[in-house]
């Protein structure tokens, strides 16, 4: 399997016109905050630079990324649903994209390492998933348990103690466990890396069989 990836600096963005289309911009402008805005507006940008260079495009605003009540955004090429896998994630002034073949499940998430509470710790794991300690470790953890949930496509819907990632397998239960079984069980891969500026970057990705539907968006 291979993905591509886009990282933006979110302290760098280009101006929204010329890049986001009429239905993008109508949903930008609905956007209350500066720092949900740049967030958003960033995480678009590397998609849509990262499907443009993918598929030879050359007008960004043909390259549509619009967002859905699942929580997972559509991404649309002239109107039509775009033929790659793709998520997109950002943290502390990043964004990135990821962009895959059609016939592959996708999820990436992007956190910065920092201090938690125990309370947290207690609250998003599974006591299974603690083999380790440290934040470096319950970062790297939760970047795994996001990147598994965006390869499922139910956005926030799931409870954390559904989608566990142990030694780097993934175990499902419950709701996550049928969505799985429903897009075919597959094999899935999670790669972990520790980027510059103290990240922690996670990747989920699996082939698709050829008559599973494509995850709910």
């Amino acid at each position: 399997m291979a993905h591509q990836i886009e990282v933006i600096d979110l302290t760098h963005l280009p101006p929204a016109d010329g890049i986001l289309s009429q239905r993008e911009q109508a949903y930008y402008k609905t956007l209350r905050f500066p720092k949900r805005q740049t967030e958003w507006l960033g995480g678009r940008i590397a998609l849509k630079q990262l499907v443009a260079r993918v598929l030879g495009i050359t007008d960004l605003i043909q390259i549509e990324v619009l967002p859905q009540d699942s929580g997972k955004p559509q991404l649309l090429v002239g109107g039509k649903t775009a033929p790659v896998a793709y998520s997109i994630t950002h943290s502390h002034g990043l964004a990135v994209a990821a962009a895959g073949a059609e016939s592959t499940f996708l999820g990436i998430d992007l956190e910065k390492i920092e201090p938690r509470i125990e309370a947290w710790k207690n609250d998003f794991f599974h006591p299974n998933e603690l083999t380790g300690e440290g934040d470096a470790f319950l970062t790297a953890l939760w970047t795994q348990k996001e990147a598994l949930v965006k390869l499922l496509g139910t956005g926030l819907s799931l409870r954390s103690n559904e989608v566990c990632c142990i030694h780097g397998k993934p175990r499902f239960a419950g709701r996550a466990l049928e969505i799985y079984e429903s897009l075919g069980a597959p094999q899935i891969t999670v790669v972990t890396e520790h980027w510059p500026g103290d990240f922690m970057f996670s990747v989920a990705e699996a082939e698709r069989a050829i008559d599973s539907p494509n995850p709910k968006e």
